[in-house]
């Protein structure tokens, strides 16, 4: 069975969701294949991704790329793959994939790519995220993170095979309750009362400011529990998050690489995306024992399912006030939700599934030598 060291390649500003996507892949992929790192950042940039990498084991490189395309960045990741050995380039967004595609042919090894997700944030990106579904035609196979984007790329990639491939995290214990004492005295939160949390990049896809709005919905609402809020994340929104959240029990807690106590002080997460792919976020959660409230985008209504978790409309903030209101005063249905939740992830988003996929799906049939193929197909 042929074999290569991988380059997985990603355009970076942080270790969000598809950052640690791309480690999880990188670090199980088992032997005799090889997995290696390359970040682009912008000029000047720390690169948290390569140093993510690094503390896994993983060999990696930070390649500094200024604007959109650089002829130099592109001649640099050749001659790197070429002094690397590397015999397969894997692409992880549209840049990467723009880069990759003539690094590639300069280098003269195959290219893939995963999509993601697409963000729609900006007019630019809007463009540049369609142009590198076009793109994906420079492939020799593409894999996407959910059953709704696999559809959609279907649409644009006719050249090269598109398959669905769920991401997977490594899984880590169930929080227990001593865990969630101790996360809230250091957080200083009471041992009782209602605590959600939302752990993201601050975007308006990411939806922030519809829990924002359903929160104000339930401070309005009589009776009703009013829960505190930890949102752990930065990003543009984070000033008109402030102002929106004004009266409201809402903690700002900014960007950290370390979240398993955030999710252990909370009796919910919560996930008001307005797009999605397959967000690492959601299997952290549900492997950790937290119930998941979340909007019914990209792959979520799939990984929740029936008693996983609870599934609003996006952009809905009715909707959502009224699941939190009902799931935060019933702790015995959390319960059930986050045990069901937790032995779905067991079952079905195991690193080690997800790197296997990966090698069938996409690394061997990129490898494999189109003249071979045709003297077994003769």
């Amino acid at each position: 069975m042929p074999h290569s060291t991988i380059l997985h390649v990603r355009s970076t500003c942080g270790l969000y969701g598809a950052e640690r996507a791309l480690l999880s892949l990188a670090a199980s992929t088992p032997s005799p294949w090889r997995a290696q790192v390359c970040s682009l950042v912008p000029p000047g940039r720390v690169d948290v991704l390569s140093g993510a990498a690094r503390e896994q084991g993983l060999d990696a490189l930070t390649l500094e790329v200024p604007g959109r395309f650089s002829a130099m960045a592109v001649a640099t990741l050749a001659s790197e793959v070429r002094r690397r050995g590397v015999g397969l380039l894997h692409a992880h967004d549209y840049k990467s994939l723009t880069l990759g595609a003539a690094a590639s042919a300069l280098a003269g090894v195959p290219l893939v790519a995963t999509y993601h997700g697409d963000t729609g944030a900006t007019p630019a990106l809007i463009a540049y995220e369609g142009f590198a579904r076009v793109l994906g035609n420079c492939t020799r196979a593409v894999a996407a993170v959910s059953r709704e984007l696999t559809a959609r790329l279907r649409r644009y990639v006719h050249r090269s095979p598109v398959v669905y491939i769920p991401n997977a995290l490594p899984l880590a214990a169930e929080c227990t309750e001593a865990e969630r004492l101790q996360a809230r005295e250091a957080l200083g939160l009471a041992p009782e009362g209602s605590v959600i949390a939302l752990v993201g990049r601050l975007s308006v896809e990411k939806g922030p400011q519809v829990l924002l709005d359903a929160m104000q919905r339930l401070a309005r609402t009589p009776g009703a529990t009013v829960p505190t809020l930890l949102l752990v994340g930065d990003g543009p929104l984070r000033d008109s998050l402030e102002a929106q959240a004004q009266g409201l029990p809402v903690r700002f807690l900014g960007f950290r690489s370390e979240v398993r106590s955030v999710y252990a002080a909370a009796d919910a997460v919560v996930m008001p995306s307005l797009r999605e792919g397959m967000p690492l976020v959601a299997l952290e959660a549900m492997a950790l024992g937290r119930p998941l409230v979340a909007s019914g985008v990209g792959e979520l209504p799939h990984v929740l399912g029936t008693g996983r978790g609870l599934v609003v409309p996006p952009g809905d903030a009715g909707t959502l006030a009224s699941a939190l209101a009902g799931l935060l005063t019933a702790p015995g249905w959390r319960t059930r939700m986050a045990q069901a939740a937790r032995e779905y992830v067991v079952t079905h988003h195991a690193p080690e599934r997800m790197a296997n996929r990966y090698i069938e799906s996409l690394y061997l049939p990129a490898l494999m030598d189109p003249r071979e193929e045709q003297v077994a197909a003769g």
